[in-house]
């Protein structure tokens, strides 16, 4: 009997830490355990006892990638716990932002962390030996979305504009004509950047897999909307019902499902259960082959390159819809209450749950979408690696971890809970 155990003790170009085991005998896959080794960082228990003003703030310090999604999923939380009516303007200013943080995530992902695997090459370092000016480009489309989240966030990691009930920025129309004109530059090379990714050489993959993502009927929703499923559609208070976490021995961090089925979150469940593409979008995937009604799990790279495009003619819509702003104070209407706080990040669905009493949180959930994810890349490498079982060991583990860094997964982002055995 031939055994073979193939150990990635590190799993590269993602963030933060995290391993995985394949075992296999006689060429028949045995066992997989994607685990990860990240110390657990408590920011549901540190939030309790803490007054509503400064939940957005603390949740922002989740992620310094995901800043903007975790304050905005974290307000939207305090802000229906405690009855606050937002003004329509205070919304769209929010959309924008969680739009140019999307861009910067997806470019960061795309160029920096997946196209090295692609291109032959050990590392975006060796890319820009090599193509220098595609490198140079990736640093200005991710320069650029990072300056339109400072216009109107004052800073693009950690904005302090995100505040409950309001916006503490004034915005008139010096901020927004310099938005739309460093969006309306930077949408032919997000337009270039998805004609590359959806160009490359994709293994042939179907995941069968549920998914979930944010839904209005009408558009690809980042900022508010109903649960839906392959299966459902449910409002976002319902979540409890359907989302389970739970722990494994293996992983520091928390799993998830979904009606006890593994799932997906992210760009390719967004526009696999939202067809509403942008026409220019939608153009450059037809143009490409990529039909999205389809599960590769790989093809999350491609969806991410055409949701750029299509989140960047949004903005420049959205543009239109607001001339200036001028911050306010708004009291909350009352300091007792619970809320919950669905939003899309840049990795999919993102939920903050609160309940409050007297001003203070005294209970906080917060799911994010890498641990929404982790069950199914696990799933996904059961049903993948039978493919490529026969190849050697290093032709495994590249196309093991391409398919898992295609989830984009923030595993830092995931670890709230350790198990204490």
């Amino acid at each position: 009997m031939a055994e073979k155990t193939v150990k990635i003790k590190e799993i590269t170009k993602i963030e933060g830490h995290a391993n995985l085991t394949i075992k296999i005998e006689d060429n028949e896959l045995k066992d997989v355990k994607l685990g990860v080794h990240e110390g657990a960082r408590y920011f549901e228990a540190f939030m309790v006892g803490k007054y509503y003003d400064t939940l957005p703030e603390i949740s922002g310090r989740i992620c310094g990638i995901c800043t903007v999604a975790h304050m905005i999923s974290s307000v939207k939380a305090v802000e229906r716990a405690l009855g606050y009516e937002i003004d329509e303007r205070v919304e769209i200013l929010r959309k924008l932002m969680l739009i140019s943080s999307h861009l910067q995530s997806h470019i960061l992902h795309l160029y920096f962390l997946v196209l090295p695997d692609y291109m032959n090459a050990e590392s975006s370092i060796e890319l820009a030996g090599r193509d220098p000016e595609l490198v140079k480009k990736a640093f200005y489309i991710k320069e650029a979305t990072n300056y339109m989240t400072a216009i109107l966030g004052g800073k693009a990691v950690h904005p302090s504009t995100i505040v409950p009930g309001a916006f503490s920025k004034k915005i008139g129309k010096e901020e927004l004509d310099k938005y739309r004109a460093k969006m309306e530059e930077i949408l032919p090379m997000l337009k270039e950047t998805a004609h590359l990714f959806l160009s490359l050489d994709y293994p042939e993959y179907d995941s069968r897999c549920e998914m979930a993502a944010l839904y209005d009927g009408k558009t690809i929703p980042l900022y508010d909307g109903d649960i839906k499923t392959t299966r459902s559609v449910f409002p976002p208070e319902e979540y409890l019902n359907h989302f389970k976490e739970f722990v494994i021995p293996y992983s520091t961090a928390k799993r998830s499902k979904l009606d006890d089925m593994p799932y997906m979150v992210g760009a390719l469940a967004r526009v696999h259960l939202n067809p509403h593409l942008k026409q220019e979008a939608k153009a450059i995937a037809d143009e490409h082959g990529i039909d999205f009604s389809k599960k590769n799990s790989f093809w999350i790279n491609a969806a991410q390159a055409v949701e750029n495009v299509h989140y960047a003619i949004e903005a420049l819509e959205l543009l239109d819809e607001i001339k200036s702003y001028t911050p306010k104070i708004v009291k909350p209407p009352k300091l007792d209450g619970e809320g919950v706080g669905f939003i899309e990040a840049p990795r999919g669905l993102l939920v903050h749950h609160y309940r409050i009493k007297k001003g203070k949180c005294v209970y906080a959930n917060v799911i994010t979408p890498t641990a929404m994810n982790f069950t199914n890349m696990e799933r996904d490498v059961w049903e993948f690696t039978p493919s490529i079982v026969e190849q050697p060991e290093e032709v495994i583990k590249l196309e093991v971890e391409k398919l898992i860094r295609a989830y984009d997964p923030c595993v830092s982002c995931s670890v709230h809970l350790t198990r204490v055995s």
